[in-house]
């Protein structure tokens, strides 16, 4: 399906055309524009394509380059579906996992120097004088040489086990920063989703609006006519349509714009939406506050990777200390020396060296203070994340339960709002409400229509944000 232009859409460019043709009484006109209104919904509901998800464990996936959508083509993307796909696509994800990479090849790598070194290497020698060999008595010009040599550190003083120490220590801050990241554009693109989920409806309140105001209008001029009414209750029913025509314009553009945000956040050139029933309307059953911070201080990503910062800094004072200390090296190896191929003289090398550094200028002493300072900040920095994991989820648990009631108190004020639109269209009809009393109520529905849709949303994000502080799945916890 291809996406038609904002200024192009049924229900909105055919009310811009036609502005110059309205006048009271043009029957067909209304029927046409209801008509072409109710395409419009119809079009923004259905024909739509399904993106495949994307394995549940994006972070070993091959590069899935840039995957572009057939131009025109509209798709539609759960949440669970989205947040998977974003993952694969993301910059700052792909980025995350670079730095785990990079921490697990430095781990390798430390752990390198338990075992001992081996190289071997040969030359070929010629040159254009000649040289008398004693063993052979002749004159030589060419030489061959191999050997292999080992060398083995045997004692350093605890340097090698401090060092792993602090490779696995910046291991784990990796991984927790990879886990911090993924949750953060798990709701940046939670975000998205409940963007566009919140547009598509509200295209449909828009629309619900204007027919609404076509019905009203439709009344006022029948009443209009039977001499019920003055010329002023026509033009102000006149006027809520237009109002509800700009509102249907507004959630347009704002529908497909998140459309093309959430396409671009999930790796598609072109508009994605969201299915329907995509906001939330309660709140999953959750873990009692206490249990939600002590998994917070414990397990949240910015305290995990504090924390592994502060072992970090610690096994590098190891490492600096070691400095202090005598090392131990043993190196040996095979020689191959002859004027003809193959090589067969032979010897061999043993030795074994201890070294002391007794003075280097103070760079092990400041090497020390600057780690000393690193540790105490990489400590303060620690508590510091407790306690704004703490706070992050009290604040969290708080908006959640602000959000519930929210929804309840929507649902029950577009539930009054309704019926008192019916009451004052009943009374309108019986010549004893004015069309200003029904246009209030008419105002306060859309109004009531627009509060229950954004309270949903405002709750759906209210729970990712307990999600990325937490970097937990509160469906994982539940079950």
């Amino acid at each position: 399906m291809k996406p038609t232009p904002i200024d192009q859409t049924p229900g909105v460019a055919h009310l811009r055309q036609s502005r110059g043709l309205r006048r009271p009484g043009d029957a067909l006109w209304r029927r046409l524009r209801s008509l072409a209104g109710r395409m419009a919904a119809a079009a923004t509901a259905a024909g739509m394509l399904t993106i495949p998800a994307v394995p549940a464990s994006p972070v070993h996936a091959q590069d899935p380059g840039v995957e572009l959508g057939v131009v025109g083509e509209v798709q539609e993307i759960t949440l669970r579906d989205a947040i998977e796909r974003a993952l694969v696509y993301s910059p700052a994800a792909i980025q995350a996992r670079v730095g785990t990479e990079n921490a697990e090849a430095g781990k390798r790598e430390a752990f390198g120097d338990y075992l001992p070194t081996l190289n071997a290497g040969t030359t070929f020698a010629n040159s254009s004088n000649e040289r008398f060999d004693q063993t052979t008595g002749q004159l030589v010009s060419e030489s061959y040489t191999a050997q292999v040599t080992a060398s083995y550190e045997v004692f350093s003083f605890g340097r090698r086990i401090a060092a792993n120490r602090a490779a696995g220590a910046r291991l784990d801050a990796a991984i927790a920063n990879e886990r911090d990241q993924d949750f953060a554009v798990a709701l940046a693109t939670t975000q998205i989703f409940f963007d566009v989920a919140a547009a598509k409806e509200l295209v449909r309140v828009a629309q619900q609006r204007i027919d609404r105001a076509e019905a009203q209008f439709d009344f006022a001029e029948t009443r209009l006519e039977l001499g019920t009414v003055t010329r002023s209750d026509v033009l102000r029913a006149e006027l809520e349509l237009s109002n509800a025509e700009l509102a249907l314009l507004d959630a347009e553009v704002a529908f497909r714009t998140g459309a093309l945000r959430l396409g671009r956040q999930v790796g598609v050139a072109g508009e994605v939406r969201t299915g329907d029933a995509a906001l939330p309307e309660t709140v999953p059953t959750l873990p009692e506050l206490e249990t939600l911070v002590t998994i917070a201080e414990r397990e949240a990503p910015p305290v995990v990777s504090a924390e592994a910062s502060v072992k970090d800094w610690s096994a590098q004072k190891q490492t600096i200390w070691t400095q202090y200390a005598p090392s131990l090296r043993v190196n040996g190896g095979y020689d191959w020396f002859d004027f003809n191929f193959p090589p067969r003289t032979q010897s061999w090398s043993f030795r074994v060296t201890a070294s002391l550094p007794l003075f280097d200028g103070f760079s092990r002493e400041a090497s020390l203070w600057r780690n000393q300072a690193q540790e105490r900040l990489a400590q303060a920095q620690y508590r510091d994340a407790v306690i704004g994991a703490r706070v992050e989820v009290e604040d969290a648990w708080l908006r959640i339960q602000a959000a519930d009631r929210r929804v309840v108190i929507a649902d029950r004020g577009l539930t009054l709002a309704r019926e008192d639109l019916r009451v004052q269209e009943e009374r309108y009809q019986l010549g004893v409400a004015t069309i200003v009393e029904l246009q209030t109520s008419q105002v306060a529905l859309a109004d009531a229509e627009n509060a229950w849709v954004l309270e949903r949303q405002n709750l759906g994000l209210a729970l990712a944000q307990l999600e990325a502080v937490l970097g937990r799945s509160l469906q994982d916890m539940i079950t």
